[in-house]
């Protein structure tokens, strides 16, 4: 494994773990879940790479390269989170070596910004080159001004492919039903009874939906 990166962004920052020396090839946003003051980098990884079940080691032997995002502010304005996103998003296109589309997702309000994120680049024209869009256990707007902000964007990317994931402590927020759901494919999957962040029944449903 190559040695992470840091970018500093404007309302937040990520952290890059490519696959190999190669550098940034097959890039994997993952968008933290907020919280209070600056999202802990080392705290978020940690819970990524767990000893129990690290995503990013089995995301590294498919030879995808992950960036963790956070924020200046977890508890900040949705606005400013997705702002983020799409920073991190154009900088990741920027910096690959070839063309491989990117998937991006977050987990709690992290996959609500994201999807923020990238329903916002579409309305705005911007090519945000993403193949596919994850949201495990995603939230849903918690103020009246962010479901406002969201319907104005069109409430969801319509390009990349989307899948939705969540534990069962979640799975109320979470259509399963591809027809009638918001996402491509959903499952929801047994609690998490803490450690690593994605669990590997999870993990392993999202690696192998990946394009």
């Amino acid at each position: 494994m190559a040695s992470s990166q840091e970018w500093k962004l404007s309302t937040g920052t990520a952290r890059v773990f490519p696959a190999s020396d190669r550098g940034i090839v097959r890039p994997v946003v993952l968008a933290a879940k907020g919280g209070t003051g600056a999202t802990d980098l080392t705290g978020f990884k940690g819970g990524i790479d767990h000893a129990s079940y690290s995503f990013l080691a089995k995301l590294h032997e498919r030879d995808y390269d992950l960036i963790l995002l956070g924020y200046n502010d977890g508890n900040g304005r949705l606005a400013d989170q997705a702002t983020a996103v799409s920073e991190v998003v154009q900088r990741a296109i920027s910096e690959r070596s070839g063309d491989e589309q990117l998937i991006v997702g977050g987990i709690g309000r992290g996959a609500l910004a994201a999807r923020y994120a990238l329903a916002t680049m579409e309305m705005q024209r911007v090519h945000h080159e993403t193949a596919a869009y994850f949201s495990y256990n995603g939230t849903t707007p918690s103020t009246e001004e962010e479901r406002r902000e969201l319907q104005k964007a069109g409430e969801w990317p319509a390009r990349p492919m989307k899948l939705g994931l969540a534990s069962a402590d979640f799975a109320s927020e979470l259509s399963v039903d591809p027809v009638n759901g918001p996402f491509d494919d959903a499952v929801a999957g047994a609690p998490n009874n803490g450690g690593s962040l994605i669990t590997s029944e999870l993990g392993s449903w999202l690696l192998d939906h990946l394009r």
